[in-house]
C-alpha cells in the first residue's frame, strides 16, 4: 500500500472515533439521580414556586385488587384504591403547593392527588462548566429531565406547569394545569400515539 493511501485511510478512520469520544463527553446521564422524592420548580423571575413531594409507598402495603373472576384490575393503598398507572414500586403525589408573588395559590386536591407513577429527576451538571459549543446540547438535556416545570405567561396573568410521565411501551404523557392569578385552574392530559 501506498504511503499516502494508507495515511488517508489511517486519518479517515480517525473521525469517527473521534466523533465517538465527543459524544461519549456530552453523555451526561450519569449525572442524573432517578430517585428525587421532593422537588422546588422556580419559575425564571422567581416569584412563581411549586413544591411537590412524592411517596413511595412499600410494596408490602400496596394489596392487589381482584375482580369477580379472579383478574387483577388494581392497586389498594391504605385502604384506598389507587389510580392508573399505580403499580407496586410507583409513586404517589402527596404535595402540590404554588406560591406566586409570595401568595399561596389553593391548587384543589383533584387536579392532582390522583396522579400516580410520577417521576422526579434532577441532575448535578452545571450549565456555568459547559463549553459555550456544547452549552445547547446541555439545555436540551435538562429540559429533558421528568420533573415539573414552571412558565409564566408572557402577559402575566397565568402560570403553566408541565410534567412528563412515563406510560406503556416506552411512550409518555405530559400532564399540564393552567392557573390563573384569579385562582381558576386547569388540568389537561396530552398522551401522543404509540405503536402499543
Amino acid at each position: 500500500m501506498k504511503r499516502r493511501s494508507f495515511l488517508t485511510l489511517s486519518t479517515l478512520s480517525a473521525f469517527p472515533i473521534a466523533a465517538r469520544a465527543a459524544d461519549e463527553a456530552l453523555d451526561w446521564n450519569d449525572t442524573v439521580n432517578r430517585e428525587g422524592l421532593t422537588f422546588k420548580a422556580v419559575a425564571e423571575d422567581g416569584k412563581i414556586n411549586l413544591q411537590v413531594q412524592l411517596i413511595r409507598p412499600a410494596e408490602d402495603e400496596v394489596i392487589g385488587v381482584r375482580d369477580e373472576k379472579g383478574e387483577l384490575r388494581g392497586f389498594r393503598y391504605k385502604g384506598k384504591d389507587q389510580p392508573y398507572p399505580f403499580h407496586p414500586g410507583s409513586t404517589l403525589l402527596t404535595r402540590f403547593d404554588l406560591t406566586w408573588d409570595g401568595k399561596a395559590m389553593e391548587i384543589p386536591k383533584r387536579f392532582w392527588d390522583d396522579l400516580a407513577d410520577l417521576r422526579i429527576e434532577t441532575s448535578t451538571l452545571e450549565l456555568a462548566k459547559i463549553p459555550p459549543a456544547h452549552h445547547w446540547k446541555a439545555v436540551e438535556f435538562l429540559d429533558g429531565l421528568r420533573q415539573p416545570r414552571v412558565l409564566l405567561s408572557a402577559e402575566g396573568g397565568t402560570i403553566l406547569i408541565e410534567w412528563e410521565r412515563g406510560e406503556e411501551c416506552d411512550s409518555h404523557s405530559t400532564i399540564r394545569w393552567i392557573v390563573s392569578k384569579s385562582g381558576t385552574v386547569l388540568r389537561h392530559r396530552h398522551c401522543p400515539p404509540h405503536e402499543c
